[in-house]
C-alpha cells in the first residue's frame, strides 16, 4: 500500500499526533505540574496560533522543506500560544477567568475568517495580511467578551462538518459575502439541533459527559476529514458523502466514549480536557507539517524506485 495514498497518508500523521499529544501531556504533568484543565487551555491557544500561522502560507519560509518549516512554525506556535494566558495576567486580568472565554471567541474569529474566504485582507501582502487578520480576530474576540460574553464553542463541530465534510454544500457556488452569512446560518442551525439533543438527553454542552462526547466527535470529524481526507468516501457525491461521514464519525465517537467512560473509567471532566489536547495537536500537525512524514517517506520510496528502474 502506497504511503502517500489513503489510508496510510492519514494514519501515519495521526500516529505522530498521538505521540506528540502524549509527550505534551506527560511533560506538562510531570515536569511543570500542570493539570488537565490548563493543559487543554495552553493546547487550544497553541492550535489557534497555528491556525493564524496557516494564513501566512509558510511566509517567509516557503522554500524551506519539511520537517524544518514545520518545526520552525511549531516552536513559534507553541511559544506564542502558551504566552496568551500569561499576557492576559500581565495586563491585569485574571487568566483563570478569562482563558476559556477568550480562546472560544478567538476560534469564532477563525470561523469568520474562513467562512468569508479571508476576504477582509484581500489585496494585502505578507506580513501586513497576517497582522490585520490577527488584529481583526483579537478585536472581534474582545468585543464579544465585553458586549456579549462567552460564545459556547458548540458551533465548532458544525464548522468542521460543514467546511470539511460537506465542502460548504449546497452553497459552494454562492458569492461572498452571502456565502459567509449563509455558512453561519447553516452552522448555527446544526448547533441548535445538537444543543437541544443534549437537553433532551438530560445533559448540557457544559456538563462533563456531553463535553467529553462533543470533543471526541470533534476529534473524529477532524481526523476523518483532514488527515484521512474523507476516505473512503472522498468520491461520493453530496449529500451522501456527509451522511456517510456522520454515520462513521458518530459510531467511532460512541465507541471511543464507551472505552474512556466505561472501560477505562476515567474522570469525564479530565478526559475531556485531555482529548482537547489531542484535538489541538491533530489540527496543528496538519497545519504545520501537512501529511509529513507520509509524504516524505513516499517521495523517498519513489526516488529509490526510479533509481532502480534506471
Amino acid at each position: 500500500m502506497a504511503l502517500n495514498k489513503q489510508p496510510l497518508r492519514g494514519l501515519i500523521p495521526i500516529i505522530m499526533v498521538i505521540i506528540a499529544s502524549v509527550i505534551f501531556i506527560e511533560v506538562a504533568d510531570k515536569v511543570f505540574n500542570i493539570g488537565p484543565g490548563w493543559q487543554a487551555i495552553y493546547a487550544l491557544f497553541f492550535v489557534w496560533t497555528a491556525f493564524v500561522i496557516s494564513l501566512i502560507e509558510k511566509w517567509p519560509l516557503a522554500k524551506v522543506r519539511q520537517p524544518f518549516v514545520g518545526i520552525a512554525f511549531l516552536i513559534a506556535a507553541l511559544v506564542i500560544g502558551i504566552l496568551h494566558p500569561w499576557v492576559t495576567q500581565w495586563l491585569g486580568y485574571d487568566k483563570s477567568a478569562w482563558a476559556w472565554p477568550l480562546i472560544s471567541n478567538l476560534f469564532l474569529g477563525v470561523g469568520v475568517v474562513v467562512a468569508f474566504g479571508n476576504m477582509f485582507v484581500a489585496g494585502l501582502k505578507q506580513p501586513a495580511s497576517i497582522a490585520m487578520n490577527s488584529l481583526f480576530m483579537y478585536v472581534f474576540a474582545i468585543i464579544l467578551l465585553l458586549w456579549i460574553g462567552f460564545v459556547p464553542a458548540i458551533w465548532f463541530a458544525m464548522f468542521v462538518l460543514f467546511f470539511f465534510w460537506m465542502g460548504t454544500w449546497p452553497i459552494q457556488n454562492v458569492a461572498q459575502p452571502s456565502k459567509g452569512v449563509l455558512s453561519f446560518v447553516i452552522m448555527g442551525f446544526f448547533a441548535m439541533i445538537l444543543w437541544y439533543l443534549f437537553n433532551m438527553l438530560g445533559t448540557s454542552f457544559f456538563n462533563p459527559d456531553a463535553g467529553l462526547w462533543f470533543v471526541i466527535w470533534v476529534w473524529w470529524l477532524v481526523a476523518t476529514s483532514w488527515q484521512l481526507e474523507t476516505w473512503p468516501l472522498a468520491k461520493v457525491k453530496q449529500p451522501g458523502k456527509t451522511i456517510g461521514g456522520l454515520i462513521i464519525t458518530l459510531i467511532l465517537t460512541f465507541v471511543t466514549y464507551y472505552i474512556i467512560a466505561d472501560v477505562l473509567k476515567m474522570n469525564l471532566g479530565d478526559a475531556g480536557m485531555y482529548v482537547w489536547v489531542f484535538v489541538s495537536w491533530l489540527y496543528s500537525w496538519d497545519i504545520l507539517f501537512g501529511k509529513w512524514p507520509a509524504e516524505r517517506a513516499a517521495k523517498k520510496s519513489a526516488e529509490k524506485e526510479a533509481a532502480a528502474a534506471k
